[in-house]
């Protein structure tokens, strides 16, 4: 690395260590802030698949799983360095998978890459290329490993530079059951649903350009009745600001969420949140309320949305 790269990559994680302290997240403590796996290291690259990002096996979220990682766009055959100095590992069931372990529970995944390194080999970082992109995935898996756990590398005081002035979308809300929209005039146990996702701050080459990403997190909560007071504190329906959720994917992502595909417009992927699952609508009085939802990335950025709803469990 040269000496003027060293001194724009020192900038940038400075600038990031200021931000992480006036937003702080949930996510455990990491080794340290670091740069990007791809040249140039202290320059933000497309990443078009984030944190938390539903991965759907067949047609419905009850097989699915959270993707652990993001995935940042680059050329097959691009060379991709280590970001920690330490160990490198090759990964005995996944042999385009390396890993570069410091110990104690810390280490950084690349996965998608024709390995350049040997197992127990010493890496260097932003020195050592461990291997190459592999043909066809066009990216890099890139996860962080913290105390054991997978955590969010976009969160602040990780990978950096990073920057993100785009807000989350909030789509339709909706009263379901069993994945059957029901109106806005509810009764007995319902499930509340939105659908919500992110654009990611950087263009995103094709054909994966305008594809939703997951928001970092989805809060609700309801609003009542009696001049519009609040029932009760907010709900997190999903937060993958730090690491991910020990829950089932059905738990967080709705029936009929789908991931994104490669193929067009109609590869691209629908993202819809449980806000509450067998909601029972007979603890509440009959009645106006109104739902409140909040969806925010890892940089603070919100977008806010509500809906209006009737009870009517007495009235039949």
């Amino acid at each position: 690395m040269s000496a003027t790269t060293q001194i724009r990559l020192r900038r940038a994680l400075v600038a990031a260590a200021a931000a992480a302290a006036v937003l702080a997240t949930a996510a455990p403590a990491s080794a340290a802030i670091y740069g990007w796996p791809l040249k140039p290291f202290d320059r933000q690259h497309p990443v078009r698949a984030f944190f938390g990002d539903p991965r759907i096996v067949g047609h419905d979220a009850e097989h699915g799983t959270f993707h652990f990682g993001i995935d940042i766009s680059a050329r097959d055959g691009t060379p991709v360095y280590a970001t920690l100095n330490g160990t490198a590992w090759i990964h005995p069931l996944h042999k385009d998978t390396v890993t570069v372990s410091v110990g104690g529970g810390f280490a950084h995944e690349y996965w998608h890459v024709i390995p350049a390194v040997r197992r127990g080999q010493r890496v260097v970082a932003y020195r050592t290329i461990i291997g190459h992109v592999e043909a066809p995935w066009g990216h890099v898996h890139f996860a962080e490993v913290a105390g054991g756990i997978y955590v969010n590398p976009l969160r602040p005081a990780a990978l950096a530079p990073y920057r993100d002035t785009t807000r989350p979308t909030i789509g339709s809300f909706g009263f379901e059951r069993e994945g059957a929209g029901i109106g806005r005039t509810v009764r007995g146990l319902v499930d509340l649903v939105v659908e919500a996702w992110d654009d990611a701050p950087l263009a995103v080459p094709a054909p994966w350009n305008d594809k939703p990403v997951a928001p970092a997190l989805v809060r609700w909560r309801l609003v009542g009745p009696r001049s519009l007071a609040s029932l009760g504190r907010w709900h997190v329906a999903a937060d993958f600001r730090g690491a991910l959720p020990h829950v089932p994917v059905s738990a967080v992502y709705a029936r009929w969420t789908r991931q994104n595909h490669p193929w067009g417009r109609g590869g691209r992927g629908r993202y819809r949140f449980v806000l509450a699952r067998r909601f029972d609508t007979r603890l509440l009085a009959d009645g106006r309320y109104r739902v409140e939802v909040a969806v925010a990335d890892t940089r603070g950025n919100t977008t806010r949305a509500t809906a209006t709803f009737v009870i009517a469990n007495r009235s039949q």
